[in-house]
């Protein structure tokens, strides 16, 4: 697995596929283009592969906290380009020892610093190569790397070149007995279902946000692409500095609800068009994200969260760990959203994207409903950052690439499959839509499709959903009913 657009990575992946091939091991090779990619795309590997490689690849390094538990949770080696991540979680790799290529590069310094003229100072190879292997992970997989371990050698420029391929050869020599590989792949669809419902139950509340301003609201709000990974890196930053991790949720959901006043007040008051606000806080939240985190991603590895909270607490699987997670969540989230709905409070939201004539004759404060309504949807989809980024193991910058399509494909599925629905259950839907949603994507990556080639999936996907009321009419298919926008039938 390689991200595509590292050109570092690109060239790592077709080197290891040529010595692959000269030593008869088959390759499935899968690129990928955000972090969003990063968890379906490994499962969707390693359920078919005995080995998991990764190259000196900087997006994968930093989910690799996610990629270490995909590890152990299916029994599947990882070896990587570098030393540095054995020591989070990565079985081992066998290359260029880091302190001794430093003195190498302090030689040749000194060279360029005593005169030396600097085009007679040929480039060089890393001279020592070494093994380093996780114990820990070892024991975990049942792996004895005895034969293996702490071995060293003095590299020849071409053999340093080589080295690499030549430890994958080693590495991919003993193949898992038959009954395993058997065994892995009659619970692929199992596999399959569990990780649609479990990243379809987090990625539901960013849907239910969304639902919010697209359908109660009757606005398609872009600022939610801005909002998700800022209510990921809030989290992340918090955690990281010691907070309880419910504090830390709660905390991440409260940055998207400022974010969603920020929209609000400049859509009301600045009287900016829904479009043009949507992407002006997108913009703007990008530089405010880069300075929560600090650098362009953090990593949770080793850090309190709630997923690792209930893992041990109940002696859960992570998976399962987080589908409960994700059952708490949905279901507290709709049972608040249907209480407040149903005051006066929430029915003045409703009343605010059904009919603007209605609306002000009523006496409603349409600005301060459309600042609320902004505030809700965005803290929502804040607080699904949060939680997907304690499930990642990470939170990156690029969090946020196509939750807008996300919310709007899930929405809009649940809408064509059950129609007419009251509030409580029409949300319900929504969650149903996710997880199929989900399920779709998880079942094109077991298809060997690129993840890269994901958001044209999804972009796909969705045209086709909303071009299903246009097949209804040309069939005669007419409702007997017709929805709002504030839910009701």
């Amino acid at each position: 697995m390689y991200t595509t657009n590292e050109r570092n990575s690109e060239v790592q992946v077709e080197e290891a596929q040529k010595e692959f091939a000269k030593a008869g091991i088959d390759v499935l090779t899968k690129g990928i283009s955000s972090t969003n990619d990063v968890q379906d795309t490994a499962k969707s590997l390693m359920s078919q592969t005995q080995v998991f490689f990764i190259p000196t690849d900087n997006m994968i390094v930093s989910a690799i906290s996610l990629i270490t538990e995909l590890s152990k949770e299916m029994k599947v080696s990882v070896v990587g380009g570098s030393a540095d991540i054995v020591e989070q979680g990565v079985l081992g790799t066998y290359g260029a020892n880091y302190e001794a290529l430093g003195r190498q590069t302090a030689k040749l310094a000194v060279r360029i610093i005593k005169g030396e003229d600097v085009s007679k100072v040929s480039a060089e190879y890393p001279k020592t190569l070494s093994v380093v292997a996780n114990d820990d992970m070892a024991k975990t997989l049942g792996i004895d790397l005895t034969s293996i371990k702490d071995e060293s050698t003095e590299a020849s420029s071409e053999e340093s070149q080589t080295a690499t391929a030549d430890s994958s050869k080693a590495t991919t020599a003993t193949p898992k007995k038959s009954s395993q590989s058997d065994k892995k792949t009659s619970n692929a669809w199992l596999d399959i279902i569990l990780t649609a419902i479990s990243q379809g139950l987090l990625w539901a509340i960013m849907a239910i946000g969304v639902f919010i301003t697209f359908r109660i609201l009757d606005i398609a709000d872009l600022s939610a692409e801005g909002s998700f990974p800022l209510g990921a890196a809030s989290t992340a930053i918090m955690i990281v500095n010691g907070i309880n991790p419910m504090i830390a949720t709660i905390g991440g959901f409260v940055a998207g609800m400022l974010a969603g006043a920020v929209a609000g007040f400049l859509n009301t008051k600045m009287k900016i068009p829904v479009l043009l606000t949507g992407i002006i806080v997108l913009t703007a939240l990008y530089s405010v994200n880069l300075l929560v985190l600090g650098s362009a991603n953090v990593s949770l590895a080793g850090q309190t969260t709630l997923v690792t909270v209930l893992t041990l607490a109940l002696s859960l699987s992570k998976l399962n760990a987080v589908i409960l997670i994700g059952v708490i969540f949905v279901a507290l989230v709709i049972l608040l959203l249907v209480v407040l709905l149903n005051t006066q409070l929430g029915l003045a939201l409703r009343a605010t994207g059904d009919n603007l004539a209605m609306r002000e004759a009523n006496g409603i404060k349409v600005n301060r409903m459309k600042i609320f309504g902004y505030m809700i949807s965005n803290g929502l989809i804040a607080l699904a950052g949060s939680l997907l980024v304690q499930n990642n193991g990470y939170a990156d910058m690029n969090m946020g690439t196509g939750t807008i399509v996300n919310g709007f494909a899930s929405i809009i599925l649940a809408e064509v499959i059950v129609k007419y629905l009251p509030l409580g259950k029409r949300l319900w839907s929504i969650v149903l839509g996710s997880i199929l949603y989900r399920l779709v994507l998880v079942i094109i990556l077991a298809m060997n499709v690129d993840a890269q080639m994901l958001k044209l999936a999804s972009a796909v996907l969705l045209a086709l959903i909303l071009y299903v009321p246009e097949i209804r009419n040309k069939l005669h298919i007419k409702p007997s009913k017709t929805l709002t926008p504030g839910g009701n039938e």
